[in-house]
């Protein structure tokens, strides 16, 4: 009986291994697919992909049935996050663009010169 436990834990670990390095040859069969698996397995899929080639599968994969796109909320999460770990796709940045200061006092000097800008500002405060 200890015999069994023992042999049960090493068959858990051995399945548990496997699950986290899945088969190039389940990645390869995403290409030739024609069907659309659910975002949970791919999901699952990720978690046991140990390269970038597994990961680009994938990647590809979401790309190809076109479900990389906001409205399908599972795809495009990891989509995106493979993305970003493969380099495809760079973090949302805003950029600032820096007007100097004298160029902005220009530009209202004008518009405080310019009769109809006055007109029009004179006409909406008394509304």
């Amino acid at each position: 009986m200890e015999h069994e436990g023992g042999l049960r834990s090493i068959f858990q670990a051995y399945a548990e291994y496997r699950k986290r390095h899945r088969k190039m040859n389940e990645f390869e069969y995403l290409d030739r697919t024609p069907y659309l698996h659910s975002s949970d397995y791919l999901r699952e899929l990720y978690r046991g992909a140990d390269t970038k080639e597994k990961k680009q599968k994938l990647f590809d994969y979401i790309q190809r049935f076109e479900v990389n796109d906001k409205e399908f909320k599972g795809y495009y999460s990891l989509y995106e996050r493979i993305g970003r770990e493969l380099g495809h796709i760079e973090d949302d940045k805003e950029e600032y663009i820096q007007i100097p200061k004298s160029l902005i006092a220009e530009y209202a000097r004008q518009m405080m010169d310019d009769e109809d800008f006055v007109k029009y500002n004179m006409r909406r405060q008394r509304k």
